[in-house]
């Protein structure tokens, strides 16, 4: 069933955070949360341009809700917008919680290390923490998306291993690839680093043109 338009918008919070609503059939309806998973939260934070999913939990608003609410979504995960994903349906709000959920927002990437904005070691918001990226596949075209993510122009260098220094931390992301196009680093193709795989003297960092 498709949605009209496709839209969706936070209510109660701020941009990348609050009371999921969506438009369909000709009106802005709540999710409710029993029909939800990891893969439809990805989704969503990606359709919003506000990064990965941090967490999704009952709204902690109690108000009434006199329209019908919306349920039974179903989305892989890889989706563009929720518009994409099937088997929503329109239930009676009384049924269930409704679904609130905080996004890692549009700056949930940084360069730190080089005291500018534009240049450091590549660090990536996720999971409520901050940590690096692991060089292994790591290209100009991956570091093209996180300059032009940082409004700081296009990539000169990639810098690694460590070139900023090591971090400290976790190390969120490994064998990331990018065509080079993307406008965040979250659309590109990335595997959560797995304990051990990666060194923090493996730690990405990138150049970029600007002066931010």
């Amino acid at each position: 069933m498709a949605f009209h338009e496709g839209r969706v918008r936070l209510s109660g919070g701020s941009e990348c955070q609050g009371e999921v609503e969506i438009y369909f059939r000709q009106d802005w309806r709540k999710v409710l949360l029993d029909s939800w998973s990891l893969s439809e939260a990805s989704v969503l934070c990606r359709q919003l341009g506000c990064g990965s999913v941090l967490n999704y939990r009952s709204s902690p608003s109690t108000t009434e809700h006199k329209h019908m609410c919306v349920t039974a979504f179903s989305c892989s995960g890889s989706e563009a917008h929720l518009g994409n994903c099937s088997s929503a349906q329109a239930v009676n709000c009384t049924s269930g919680e409704h679904l609130y959920i905080t996004c890692s927002g549009p700056r949930s990437i940084r360069l730190v290390g080089s005291g500018r904005d534009c240049a450091g070691r590549l660090e990536v918001f996720h999971s409520g923490s901050w940590g690096t990226v692991c060089d292994d596949s790591w290209g100009i075209e991956d570091a093209d998306v996180v300059c032009r993510q940082l409004q700081c122009g296009r990539a000169l260098s990639t810098h690694t291993p460590a070139w900023f220094g090591p971090g400290t931390g976790s190390i969120w992301l490994n064998e990331v690839e990018c065509e080079g196009n993307e406008t965040s680093l979250w659309n590109c193709r990335f595997q959560l680093c797995e304990e051990g795989e990666c060194g923090h003297q493996e730690d990405v960092g990138v150049v970029c043109s600007g002066t931010v």
